[in-house]
């Protein structure tokens, strides 16, 4: 969507706020204010003026890492709407957004693999959110989807503080039956990057897979304390 047609949508969401008093619940609205920033290209973090990389002494399992922005409003509260108030307007709406980023920025012979969700929490949820993102950014970049991953029942990362979820075993995932991702290059989609521990037991799960390189793609980065300072 271009900017002149969330521009129309927006006056004609305020116009109807001012007939009526109620603001149409439509994902440009929400997103109302945001604009798109770019982060270091190894962790995704926000680029410190003046300051290292937070990620100089990390050993990171993908190339690159592209996000719409950091973890904070407007982008973290549609995000959570998207998941837990089954919204999938709004995935889709941040999934097209993050298929117009990386749209002519990978490699050739490149699939968009979505982090997989246990079966009984995509039931509960009603929602598989990576998924639905990474569909409507297969459309918009025309980059094809492979689901190629698999994940066992295991605590949920969110519910975790950022020391527990470094703890998470790389047994949680598995590559899926006939995933067809040897000699691919693939971009890895999530909802967000917090410590990248779920993201890297993936991508060493695709590199046993035979795929020739990864590449990471999400909606936010959180953007992790600096040494010395807490969470």
């Amino acid at each position: 969507m271009n900017l002149a047609s969330n521009r129309l949508l927006l006056l004609l969401d305020d116009i109807f706020e001012d007939w009526f008093g109620v603001e149409l619940p439509r994902p440009v609205v929400a997103m109302r204010g945001f604009k798109q920033e770019d982060g270091c290209q190894w962790c995704g973090e926000t680029n410190r003026l003046f300051e290292p990389c937070p990620c100089g002494g990390r050993r990171i399992r993908w190339t690159r890492v592209f996000r719409l922005g950091s973890y904070a409003p407007p982008l973290s509260t549609s995000i959570m709407q998207g998941k837990y108030a089954v919204w999938p307007e709004m995935l889709s709406f941040l999934g097209k957004q993050l298929g117009d980023r990386v749209k002519g920025c990978v490699p050739p012979n490149t699939v968009i693999v979505p982090m997989p969700m246990p079966i009984i929490r995509r039931y509960i949820r009603r929602i598989d959110h990576a998924y639905v993102i990474a569909k409507h950014a297969s459309k918009q970049c025309g980059i094809p989807i492979r689901r190629a991953l698999w994940r066992r029942e295991s605590t949920p990362q969110a519910a975790k503080t950022a020391s527990m979820r470094k703890s998470l075993p790389s047994s949680v995932m598995r590559i899926r039956f006939c995933p067809r991702i040897k000699g691919k290059n693939v971009l890895l989609i999530d909802d967000v990057l917090t410590t990248g521990k779920s993201l890297e037991v993936a991508a060493n799960q695709l590199k046993r897979a035979g795929v020739l390189s990864i590449q990471v793609a999400v909606l936010a980065v959180t953007e992790m304390p600096q040494k010395g300072k807490k969470l």
